[in-house]
């Protein structure tokens, strides 16, 4: 069984960039609310998700293992100072990369993609918990990053 995408793909992914880098500057760089993270900070921490999984989809297939460390992303998107980064360039590192993930993920077999692991974190790491008593697959966790890619450029798009 192929490995839902949520229909996310290399074009689809330079088609949303397109509507990414219509946004203006003085409105991607406001919070969405008091106390929020701002849009340009939300594509930083989308940066930062695509480059942590990114690795693990490799590392997954070398390892035979979907054991994966959770990473501190609030402290990352600060750490990089995404605030103060230009949104073009945050646009197109955020879009090469996903359109990289899109076509690494083609790639996996199947099998792979579907092996059952005891052995994860998905019940303190995934957008969407997994119980630690429950097996899962790669397929399942990159299905996860789909869902909070998704998530988060309903949050940056939206409005």
């Amino acid at each position: 069984m192929p490995v839902s995408t949520l229909g996310f793909s290399a074009d689809r992914v330079a088609g949303i960039a397109e509507d990414l880098f219509e946004l203006q500057e003085s409105f991607v760089a406001k919070p969405r609310k008091e106390g929020a993270w701002s849009r340009k900070q939300i594509l930083g921490h989308l940066i930062d998700s695509a480059s942590v999984n990114h690795q693990r989809f490799i590392e997954a297939q070398i390892n035979d293992s979907i054991v994966f460390e959770g990473y501190a992303h609030q402290q990352w998107v600060e750490l990089q100072g995404y605030q103060e980064q230009d949104w073009e360039e945050l646009v197109t590192l955020w879009s090469a990369l996903n359109m990289h993930i899109c076509n690494v993920v083609e790639r996996i077999p199947a099998e792979v993609l579907g092996k059952q692991h005891a052995e994860h974190r998905f019940d303190v790491m995934a957008f969407r918990p997994v119980a630690k008593d429950q097996p899962s697959t790669l397929g399942y966790i990159i299905e996860d990053y789909f869902a909070h890619l998704q998530y988060h450029l309903d949050q940056i798009l939206g409005d």
